[in-house]
């Protein structure tokens, strides 16, 4: 049973489909939040529904190091409120995004791409890391 995208396996930018869906979380209505990976967003699924909606990202796909962008999510964790946590993997961050903000708010990490930032967090730490920081933020919810 298919529940989101395409049941056929076909990849998409279109609010209908996804590519490289990555994390899963499910908030207080049971409504499915997933990581579009390659698509680079967070879409928010209602329960039967026939496409998702964009919470976090561009509806387009595109990338960035701005409050409104994102490169490369990986995770997402949903506190009581529905708020999101997600870790924005390129961008070597983590962002908290309040239930229905059309921008997130950099919590850990450092943004962008340079040479020293990414020599850092590539070695793993950032990697191995990222779950505990966002349990840790939830935690203080």
């Amino acid at each position: 049973m298919t529940v989101a995208g395409s049941s056929g396996g076909t990849p998409g930018l279109a609010a209908n489909l996804l590519s490289s869906p990555f994390g899963l979380a499910l908030d207080s209505t049971n409504s499915l939040y997933i990581v579009d990976l390659i698509n680079n967003r967070i879409q928010k699924w209602l329960f039967n529904a026939n496409s998702g909606t964009t919470v976090a990202g561009q509806a387009n796909g595109g990338t960035g190091s701005s409050v409104t962008t994102l490169r490369y999510p990986t995770s997402i964790v949903l506190d009581s409120t529905d708020n999101m946590y997600l870790s924005d993997t390129s961008n070597y961050r983590v962002m908290f995004w309040a239930r229905n903000a059309s921008s997130g708010t950099t919590i850990a990490g450092i943004t962008g791409r340079t040479y020293e930032t990414k020599h850092i967090l590539r070695n793993n730490l950032f990697s191995q890391n990222v779950k505990k920081i966002i349990s840790i933020a939830v935690i203080r919810d």
